[in-house]
């Protein structure tokens, strides 16, 4: 959703929707996630009683792309970015890039509202006393919010950005 015009998203949280970020009860918070998200939890006020949601718990999403019709828009416009973005990297005889959420995470941490714009504004709460507020970097709203094309490029489509530090079997680690 946005406020006024496209180029002020805001968290989605009324027209009967919300959304349907927050924590894992499932799977435990990630890795590349936990000095984010631990920061998220410590310096924000006003989120939901820590009862009501498991703060060691993976937390979601990673990214949105604000679609109106909540994730049934929101993954396939993201899909299709990363497809064009593989397509590039194809092209430029670079491998695809496999599991993304560690180098994503790193990415918008690292260069902030270059490959993701920052949505600032608004709760997750809707028919409730209180839900998640949305802040600037990652937050479990619209996570570290929607795309910014020239960005992704810059960042994923090319491996300049990053250096990698650590080779396992299954992948490489990267770090910016």
């Amino acid at each position: 959703m946005w406020s006024g015009s496209s180029s002020h998203p805001v968290t989605w949280a009324g027209f009967g929707g919300g959304s349907g970020g927050g924590f894992s009860w499932q799977f435990p918070m990630p890795k590349h996630q936990t000095r984010v998200v631990e920061a998220y939890l410590a310096k924000t006020s006003g989120l939901p009683p820590l009862s009501s949601f498991n703060n060691s718990g993976r937390a979601y999403p990673d990214i949105s792309a604000v679609g109106v019709q909540g994730t049934s828009q929101s993954c396939p416009i993201m899909a299709g970015l990363f497809s064009m973005v593989t397509d590039q990297r194809l092209s430029a005889g670079l491998p695809p890039l496999g599991f993304l959420a560690p180098r994503l995470w790193q990415i918008a941490e690292h260069y902030p509202n270059e490959a993701f714009e920052e949505v600032t504004e608004g709760n997750s709460k809707t028919s409730c006393d209180n839900g998640f507020p949305s802040t600037k970097g990652w937050d479990p709203n619209t996570g570290w919010g929607r795309p910014v094309w020239s960005g992704i490029v810059k960042h994923f489509a090319s491996d300049s950005s990053i250096k990698p530090v650590e080779e396992r079997a299954e992948r490489a680690v990267y770090y910016v």
